[in-house]
């Protein structure tokens, strides 16, 4: 027998107090296969980084169990038919993975202001962080301070002015 992970999504039409239940089914749709659930845990409710058949959030689930290899593809057609499970995924678990704490961090879109502003405090270096490079003319692109930004008509206007001077050059 091997050890398996088993992580599946509740979609969020199942209550809370309902979820309890789907995981339960879920657990007898294991042991009826011939698996021997190890371990089973709730995760908790996120926000799907995109929308699955109109849901937006997902109670997440982890399941260790042990089972024959032969089993696995006859759960995983069952898994898939299931209307509990808006989604899954098994594979061979790691020695000792079922001991291992899990932790699930809500999906943060790149482009949102929250993305922007972890992603600018990973990037910049502080000030007390000299940068160094291997060639000057990286460095000298380095050190150089950050423009202020600007707004879109403020962007428009210098486009403009550098049509216009292209224009006026003879093209």
């Amino acid at each position: 027998m091997k050890m398996y992970e088993l992580m599946y999504i509740v979609p969020s039409r199942y209550a809370d107090n309902e979820v309890d239940g789907v995981v339960k089914t879920v657990n007898g749709m294991v042991e009826k296969a011939g698996g021997a659930i190890v371990k089973s845990q709730n995760l908790g409710k996120l926000k799907l980084a995109y929308p699955i058949n109109g849901v937006r959030h997902g109670t997440y689930v982890l399941v260790h169990f042990n089972a024959e290899p032969s089993v696995v593809s006859g759960l995983d057609r069952a898994l898939g038919l299931a209307d509990e499970v808006l989604r899954h995924t098994m594979l061979i678990a790691k020695t000792g993975a079922e001991n291992k704490k899990v932790e699930l961090n809500a999906y943060v879109a790149p482009l949102s202001e929250e993305g922007r502003d972890s992603r600018e405090e990973t990037r910049r270096p502080s000030s007390s962080t000299p940068v160094r490079s291997a060639t000057p003319a990286a460095a000298a692109t380095a050190v150089r301070p950050a423009e202020p930004a600007m707004s879109i008509e403020e962007l428009d206007k210098k486009l403009d002015e550098i049509l216009d001077s292209d224009v006026t050059k003879g093209v």
